[in-house]
């Protein structure tokens, strides 16, 4: 089958993956509400088009902290992307890369950020966790320096371990052992054994432990890896400690924008982790509108969680944000088809996106703005 959609590359991602893997990253908290928030009310949002209006030409560039990209999208950080496809992690920095954008490792990689800037010309982001472990966020602060990553992302919505129902039934993150009848649906995915589990030995190339860390770190996650007494005080040290652009990650109300500011954040991702942290949370794109309001272009305001098709991103910049992170969204590609997955993927939201702004009558990013959409009886 030949992908049209974000849609059809996970329905390729599922038929490869295990089902444990596949669950992984599917899933989200508890009865999965704000995974399904995300998306419902991105389809709340209708478009009010304009017509006769010159679109011969489309131009989706954009510029980030001084890096052009060639349209508003970031691959955002996801964790564990090596087990979806062997170097993974590698293989989505080079596929963005090939498309002309950025894309941020996560501290749960599986592929070092050493290993990850060397196979890729032009730098990337770093996302940071900051662990339990006492000094090692400042460690991989200086190694993130070291490789001259473009900016710094601070993730702040995971203090606590989420309860993943899906992860929990299989046994996956919480007690590092796979089940019986994991294995008997592994020894299914032939594809998926040669490609990963008869490759390089896994290993978290930025998290604690060292070497050969894999089956220890899965084995703790469930009692909570990062730290839970993170505070402003702690966001203001790590802004001391690093000199390019830094950005806070979960960002969900107008007075954390406002404060994260006030402590010296260059940008925002407006994100309630795709649904993976706390259930029941309102959607990353209604608390977007109020946040770039209050932020009023004193930071970059950004936005992942629930973008799947091009429409959803066109929507997010028309209600103000100058970018979005998407995670699944590329990730079902690397499952599916590795690097070529992820291109493929990318394209879909070049496309779609190029079509949507046609119809809006929209010829760059700068000509969205709020009145193209009906926003009906939302509040802000």
């Amino acid at each position: 089958m030949d992908p049209i959609n974000i849609g059809d590359m996970r329905a390729l991602a599922r038929r490869r993956l295990p089902r444990m893997l596949y669950d992984y990253l599917d899933g989200g908290t508890h009865d999965e509400l704000t995974l399904g928030t995300n998306l419902e009310d991105f389809d709340r949002l209708r478009f009010v088009p304009p017509v006769l209006q010159d679109v011969s030409r489309i131009d989706l560039a954009t510029t980030i902290f001084g890096e052009r990209l060639s349209m508003p999208l970031i691959l955002g950080p996801v964790g564990s992307l090596g087990v979806l496809s062997r170097l993974g992690d590698i293989a989505t920095a080079r596929a963005a890369e090939a498309c002309g954008i950025t894309s941020c490792l996560s501290t749960t990689a599986v592929s070092s950020v050493e290993d990850v800037c060397a196979a890729r010309k032009e730098p990337i982001w770093f996302q940071l966790y900051v662990m339990n472990e006492p000094g090692h966020h400042e460690h991989l602060i200086q190694r993130a320096k070291a490789v001259n990553c473009k900016a710094l992302v601070l993730t702040v919505d995971s203090a606590i371990s989420a309860q993943r129902d899906r992860d929990m039934r299989h046994g996956y993150t919480h007690t590092g052992q796979v089940k019986l009848s994991n294995i008997a649906d592994m020894i299914t995915r032939l594809d998926w054994i040669r490609d990963v589990l008869l490759g390089p030995r896994l290993n978290f190339g930025s998290m604690p432990g060292g070497k050969n860390n894999y089956k220890r770190i899965m084995s703790k996650a469930g009692g909570g890896l990062i730290a839970k007494d993170l505070t402003w005080d702690t966001f203001r040290d790590i802004r001391a400690k690093w000199d390019g652009p830094l950005v806070l990650k979960g960002v969900m109300t107008p007075r954390d924008a406002v404060k994260a500011v006030e402590c010296g954040a260059d940008g925002i991702v407006v994100s309630n982790h795709g649904g993976r942290q706390l259930d029941g949370a309102i959607s990353s794109i209604m608390a977007l509108a109020p946040i770039v309001d209050a932020v009023n272009e004193r930071a970059v305001v950004m936005l992942d969680s629930g973008i799947r098709r091009g429409q959803h991103v066109v929507k997010a910049l028309a209600m103000g944000a100058k970018a979005c992170l998407i995670g699944r969204g590329y990730a079902y590609g690397l499952a599916a088809r590795g690097q070529a997955g992820v291109e493929q993927s990318i394209e879909i939201f070049r496309k779609e996106m190029t079509m949507t702004m046609g119809m809006l009558g929209c010829r760059s990013i700068g000509e969205l703005r709020r009145e193209l959409l009906h926003t009906g009886d939302w509040q802000f």
